[in-house]
Parts: C-alpha cells; sequence; structure tokens
C-alpha cells in the first residue's frame, strides 16, 4: 500500500544502559528527537515495520557471516544483554513479508539468508524500545553485517534497499521503514571514543539532501575511516535506496562522548 513512516537513528547501549554519561543536554535533545519519531509513527499506524539494523555477534560469529539475513520467524527475542536494564521480550514478526522480501531479492540477484530464530541486541532493541515501546507492531528485521570484513558494498546495500521498498510499496500494507546504527564511533578499536562529528554532519546533509548518488558511492574503506562502528550506516544507506527521491530531517544530533558514539536522529520522507 504505501511507506508510511521512515526513519534512522543510533542505537548506542548507553542511550538506555548508561544514559547518565552523556550530558544533561545531549539527552534532552535526543530525547525531543525521538519523541517526534515516536508522535509520528504513531500517526502513520503502520501494519509493521521493517528494521533495517544490524547485531553485535548475538546470532552470527565466524562459522557463518552473511552480507544480508532476514528475519523470517514469527517472532524474534531480544535483548541478550543482561545490563540493558530492559525486560525481555518477543518480538512479533511477519514471516509473509519476509518472504516476499527474500523472493524479491533472489529474483532480482541478491541472496539473503535467511532465520526463522533471531536474537536481538541492543542494535535493535534500543530503538525499538523509544519507539514502540509496547512492542506490538510486528518488525521484520533485516540485518546488514558491519563486523567482519568483507562488508557489502554502500552500493550492494543500496540496490538491496530499493529491492526492500518496492516490496513495501507493493505490499497491501502500511510499512515503517527504520534504519538504526552509526554514526561515527570506534568501539573497542585504537580509536575507541573518538567520534568524527564533521563526517557525521556531512552525511546528514547528504541525508536531508535525499543524495542517494552520492550515498551508494561510498566505499566501505571511506566509511571506516570515520570508526569501525561507522560502517553500520550501510543500513542508512539502504534506507535512501528504499525511498528513492526523498527529503530528511535531523531532529537531532550529539556527540556524546559518554557513550563514545555520534548518536543521529532524523526523520525521512519519500517525495511525490
Amino acid at each position: 500500500m504505501s511507506i508510511a513512516f521512515a526513519a534512522a537513528l543510533g542505537h548506542a547501549p548507553g542511550w538506555v544502559a548508561w544514559s547518565e554519561r552523556a550530558t544533561p543536554g545531549q539527552r534532552d535533545a535526543l530525547a525531543v528527537g525521538v519523541n517526534q519519531l515516536k508522535g509520528a509513527l504513531e500517526t502513520a499506524r503502520p501494519d509493521v515495520l521493517v528494521l533495517l539494523t544490524c547485531e553485535h555477534w548475538a546470532n552470527f560469529f565466524f562459522d557463518h557471516v552473511s552480507a544480508f539475513c532476514v528475519g523470517r520467524g514469527e517472532a524474534a527475542h531480544g535483548p541478550i544483554e543482561p545490563w540493558m536494564k530492559m525486560e525481555k521480550t518477543a518480538i512479533p514478526g511477519d514471516p509473509a513479508l519476509a518472504q516476499t522480501i527474500i523472493d524479491t531479492a533472489y529474483g532480482a540477484g541478491i541472496e539473503p539468508s535467511f532465520s526463522h530464530e533471531l536474537l536481538l541486541d541492543h542494535g535493535t532493541m534500543v530503538p525499538l524500545s523509544f519507539l514502540t515501546p509496547d512492542f506490538r507492531i510486528p518488525v521484520v528485521p533485516v540485518f546488514f553485517n558491519t563486523l567482519a570484513p568483507p562488508q557489502p558494498s554502500p552500493a550492494r546495500c543500496h540496490a538491496f534497499g530499493q529491492i526492500i521498498g518496492d516490496v513495501a510499496r507493493a505490499s497491501g500494507k502500511r510499512i515503517g521503514l527504520i534504519a538504526t546504527g552509526g554514526m561515527s564511533h570506534d568501539p573497542g578499536e585504537r580509536g575507541h571514543g573518538h567520534i568524527d562529528s564533521e563526517f557525521d554532519r556531512r552525511f546528514l546533509d547528504q541525508m536531508v539532501r535525499g543524495d542517494g548518488a552520492v550515498l551508494k558511492s561510498y566505499s566501505v574503506a571511506q566509511l571506516g575511516k570515520a570508526g569501525a562502528g561507522t560502517i553500520e550506516l550501510l543500513t542508512w544507506i539502504a534506507l535512501a535506496g528504499a525511498l528513492g527521491n526523498f527529503k530528511g530531517e535531523v531532529l537531532a544530533y550529539e556527540a556524546v562522548h559518554g557513550w563514545a558514539t555520534g548518536m543521529g536522529v532524523m526523520r525521512l520522507d519519500a517525495a511525490a
């Protein structure tokens, strides 16, 4: 039927687990931005959310890593981290929509893996806890490999996003698309704690302008120069592909050194 809602936001675990390490002004700014998204989501009344996300060794390790993985189960469970200060819960899925994404992608020459049994960590649960705190809206999680090289190129992620967008528009349902991850951070690496705000603001400006050509022209190496975790912006680039002709609005951006990451919150709208 339509893409009823689209957003991109960070998923730093500190947003929930150690929120006090951000300054009061940063917490307030991010709260204002995410509450605007929550209100827009409630107004949009999506039937299902497709969450373009990533995980942190919750489901995959070096015995199996795929570029993309679509969750096709009846439910997924999280968070797995006991320190997240969140109750574990089951998030309902939409196996039929997930299967359509898989089948359509295969028909277009992109072969995502799939799983009936996925565990959800902070990368998924933090955004959902703010946007849908009752966890009642069904979610199709689509994981992007942002941990182990080689990662899919931004151009490949953009193309996969186009497929997801086409499926959403043809689904007969009101679909919400959410990209989570980033922005610049280098967790556990030599540059841990460094935030490249100049890169973040440039990337946000490209998302505001809906500059898909520039976004998909990044390389993984270029994203990685802003920190290993910055590669999570592959999900944002996939969202740009799903929306096609779009514009964005930055609702908040904060370089939160207490969480060791740049935090962006955006609402996006497909142009008519």
